[in-house]
């Protein structure tokens, strides 16, 4: 009887010493809670992340995710790539590209940037669908020189465009912070 008690009481010490378990995004919010932020941890960036139960997510990039589920769910049940042409499939993919070198290029409201990445990711689930259906290898070129010709220069801009909010962001917040001269 007195060795079951000492064996009850060593077995709930160790339960007592046992960690909870964390789920997914405790885990990622302990590890890195700016993983899905590319941008910088910098103040300057506040209108560049949703924050989602802790975790940072960068508007964007959110928002082109979605337009690629949106464009593969879209796919499935229609096969919409199989009713047009190349050539016409071309002008559509033109169509959905256009949108985001303007909103990238041009002072719009932050409303057509997010409707200009959602369809941007529409044609990205789009065009990678038609790089396994097509039978064409000039539209299989064309589909990933294009991306390399929009995606190696805007992703230069966007670099650009960081590292200049920062500097007027620091430049701001000096001129706020500096004493007033009489």
């Amino acid at each position: 009887m007195v060795k079951e008690t000492a064996n009850i009481r060593s077995r709930s010490k160790d339960v007592t010493f046992q960690k909870k378990p964390q789920g997914f995004l405790q885990f990622l919010r302990k590890r890195n809670p700016h993983l899905f932020a590319h941008h910088p941890d910098h103040p300057a960036f506040r209108d560049h992340v949703w924050v989602f139960h802790g975790l940072f997510l960068c508007k964007g990039c959110t928002v082109t995710f979605a337009g690629m589920i949106f464009g593969g769910l879209l796919y499935l049940p229609t096969r919409w790539l199989e009713w047009f042409s190349d050539v016409q499939i071309g002008f559509i993919f033109l169509a959905l590209l256009l949108p985001t070198p303007i909103a990238t290029l041009l002072p719009l409201p932050r409303i057509a940037k997010h409707v200009a990445r959602f369809l941007l990711g529409i044609l990205m689930t789009s065009a990678l669908v038609m790089l396994f259906i097509t039978n064409s290898w000039p539209v299989r070129l064309a589909i990933v020189f294009t991306y390399l010709a929009i995606k190696i220069p805007l992703k230069r801009k966007r670099q650009h465009d960081n590292e200049t909010l920062i500097t007027q962001y620091t430049h701001s917040s000096r001129r706020k912070s500096a004493p007033m001269k009489n």
